[in-house]
């Protein structure tokens, strides 16, 4: 569980705050795509999709570009299923990935 916020007081104010976190099995899969030199690989395309089940074409779910330092970020994702990653720079597939998300 995690919370994350910003609090801005003004001159003389008191803040009083209570915070209760709800439970959540959803995951997130953050990662960083690297050329093959080591490099980020700026403005790569990384697709993501839910692996097709019994020989089934896998179901595309949501795309984006990597940043500066190659990082890309995917969620939420729902539990126990499994994902496909496929990874695109400059026309050239770059490597594929499939993630099973545990409980």
């Amino acid at each position: 569980m995690y919370t994350k916020f910003f609090v801005h007081p003004g001159e003389h104010e008191t803040i009083k705050t209570e915070i209760t976190l709800a439970p959540d099995r959803r995951s997130a899969l953050h990662g960083r795509v690297c050329l093959p030199d080591g490099k980020p690989a700026v403005d790569a395309l990384v697709m993501l999709f839910h692996a097709g089940v019994q020989g089934g074409e896998p179901k595309f779910v949501s795309c984006m570009f990597t940043d500066d330092s190659g990082h890309f970020v995917f969620g939420p994702l729902e539990p126990e299923v499994l994902c496909l990653l496929k990874v695109y720079k400059n026309s050239v597939k770059v490597r594929e990935l499939e993630i099973l998300t545990e409980a």
